[in-house]
């Protein structure tokens, strides 16, 4: 007898959950705020094209919502389009200049691009470097001088010689 109350029991609030998911996933998708939550979802399964898609959709709807343009630029960022993303960041900045969150976001972007540039630089610098350091055709070989009428003066006044260790000292 429990078992049977427990088991449908399970069924019945599975079966709530169930209705009342459906009623909030199949929301209005004229609403930007349904577009947004749509894109949060789909930015989560990393499925960034259908997240930027929404978050698109969400801006059209809804263009003075700075949380929604932030998300566009997260999406923007991920799919590697840096440019569009620091366009939406900035949009969002203008639009709530003091929401950390956004804040937050872009010193992230700003500093993650700012590396990435110095690592191409880098590369190119030493390219550039090589190539400059590098002549264009072989040295020409000169022939050898002639030897020199006296030799070197060599010092043989001065020895050196090594004591040999002492006895006992290690």
């Amino acid at each position: 007898m429990k078992r049977a109350f427990t088991t449908s029991s399970v069924i019945l609030v599975a079966l709530l959950l169930f209705v009342m998911g459906c009623r909030s996933g199949g929301g209005d998708l004229s609403r930007a705020e349904t577009q947004r939550q749509f894109g949060v979802r789909m930015a989560k399964m990393n499925l960034w094209r259908e997240a930027m898609f929404r978050f698109k959709r969400a801006t059209e709807i809804e263009p003075a919502n700075a949380m929604t343009h932030n998300n566009l630029a997260v999406a923007y960022e991920a799919t590697g389009d840096f440019d569009a993303a620091a366009r939406e960041y900035r949009e969002a900045l203008r639009l709530d200049r003091s929401n950390q969150y956004i804040q937050k976001n872009y010193s992230r972007f700003v500093e993650f691009t700012q590396k990435a540039k110095k690592r191409d630089v880098k590369p190119a610098a030493a390219t550039a470097a090589t190539a400059a350091t590098t002549p264009a055709a072989p040295p020409v070989a000169t022939p050898p001088a002639p030897p020199a009428a006296t030799p070197p003066a060599t010092d043989t006044t001065a020895t050196t010689t090594t004591n040999p260790p002492e006895e006992g000292a290690r």
